[in-house]
């Protein structure tokens, strides 16, 4: 197998929640967003979930750095992201991975739009065989931006090399978490990580870097 080199960037309150109870998630200071869109600038295609869309409509662009906006790449096994969302808009090109039982009469309201669909798994998205699609079209740098449940399951597969995580000096008590899952047994089966950088941002915020140590399966 062949994928990209993969980064997860999120920013959490210090109890790891990327959204409260009610869905608000404003927690980024703008030092925060500048590296955000640094590593935009850095990647080659810029991967988020279904719900991620359907919540904050995000258009996944560069806009405070320097360089091209990458790929935006959907994963929606059940199409339900409306095809007039931003992120399918003509700012930069877009990719939906969905599964294979989709057909083309399902499909035409994205294609229309320019869109390009990739198929991957069957009821669920096959998130390994979706990246070694995604590197095959070129995608050799990775940025996730995703919910709990993308971030997880691509952590647990081994399909992360790094994560960015920028904690704010805020508790939500509840809400959604940074991963989210099956979880692991922590005795037997671990997800390991290496602290690799850490830094202040805004006199407040906690910029910390991690590379992934296990799972990760190997790039080629």
């Amino acid at each position: 197998m062949a994928r990209p080199y993969t980064v997860i960037f999120s920013t959490a309150t210090i109890d790891g929640r990327i959204a409260s109870k009610t869905g608000y998630s404003r927690l980024s200071c703008e030092e925060d967003f500048d590296l955000q869109h640094e590593l935009r600038s850095w990647a080659d295609a810029i991967m988020v979930g279904s719900n991620t869309v359907l919540v904050d409509d995000p258009s996944l662009t560069v806009r405070r750095s320097t360089g091209i906006s990458p790929i935006r790449v959907v994963i929606d096994s059940k199409l339900r992201v409306p095809p007039k969302s931003k992120v399918f808009d003509s700012k930069a090109p877009s990719i939906l991975v969905t599964t294979r039982e989709w057909d083309e009469k399902a499909l035409k309201p994205y294609t229309n739009r320019g869109v390009k669909i990739l198929r991957a798994g069957i009821k669920k998205v096959d998130l390994v065989e979706a990246l070694r699609l995604l590197h095959g079209l070129g995608v050799k740098r990775l940025m996730v931006e995703g919910g709990g449940r993308l971030n997880y399951a691509l952590l647990s597969r081994g399909l992360v090399d790094e994560i960015w995580i920028t904690f704010a000096p805020e508790v939500f008590g509840a809400g959604v978490s940074i991963f989210h899952g099956e979880g692991v047994d922590g005795e037997q089966e671990k997800i390991l990580l290496h602290l690799t950088k850490t830094k202040t941002l805004c006199g407040g915020w906690l910029h910390a870097r991690y590379s992934v140590i296990a799972p990760r399966l190997p790039l080629y």
